[in-house]
């Protein structure tokens, strides 16, 4: 097999006839849109079955820190890369790697990261959370964090949700900040390879 470039915007059909493989899945990730008045974009998943021996390379970013959000806007999440091997082992990949040997029956996940969210996330509208809850884009435990409680079927718990929005914004600090990028660059390296599976990378010494 011919070295894979992939770039997650191909089109199915163009890498199934062209490459010997299959996509297995493509769909997006709950919840990995940051929280905001204006929600972040989800990321996606997608899963490339290999048939042959070949090798792939990845060029991608946003594995070690997070998609800022603006304005209240929370971040959103980091992007992962995978290999599900036939034998059953799975690989953890960085970002940027060329190379890497697939066989017959190894499942590549591309997972790409979300967007930051935009705007105070209590200000979202409550039934547009919902519907997002309902068609698969934010979980029933991702909508706590606009302050919506859904049922177990997507329902809008209206009393609830009040008291929740109440309490969240009385907890505040203060104004809430320009930009949220998530945690310290100190406590990422600390969890990088708890979090990522992959070890943190060294920091630069200047002259």
């Amino acid at each position: 097999m011919a070295e894979l470039r992939e770039h997650v915007n191909i089109p199915c059909e163009f890498l199934e006839s062209y490459y010997p493989l299959r996509i297995e899945k493509w769909e997006t990730v709950a919840d990995t849109g940051g929280a905001g008045l204006h929600r972040g974009g989800n990321g996606v998943d997608v899963a490339y079955h290999f048939l042959e021996p070949g090798t792939i390379a990845i060029h991608d970013d946003r594995w070690l820190t997070y998609p800022w959000g603006v304005n209240g806007g929370e971040p959103g999440a980091r992007g992962r890369k995978w290999i599900d091997r036939a034998s059953g082992e799975r690989e953890m990949l960085p970002s940027k790697c060329h190379d890497v040997p697939v066989h017959p029956g190894d499942v590549l996940h591309f997972v790409t990261w979300g967007g930051g969210g935009w705007g105070d996330p209590l200000a979202r509208d409550a039934a547009l959370v919902a519907k997002e809850v309902r068609r698969g884009l934010v979980t029933p435990a991702g909508a706590r964090r606009y302050g919506v409680v859904v049922d177990d079927d997507g329902g809008l718990d209206e009393a609830t949700t009040e008291a929740l929005r109440a309490e969240l914004r009385s907890g505040r600090p203060g104004e809430l900040p320009v930009f949220d990028m998530g945690p310290s660059l100190e406590v990422i390296l600390e969890r990088c390879e708890e979090e990522t599976g992959l070890p943190a990378p060294t920091r630069p010494v200047w002259a």
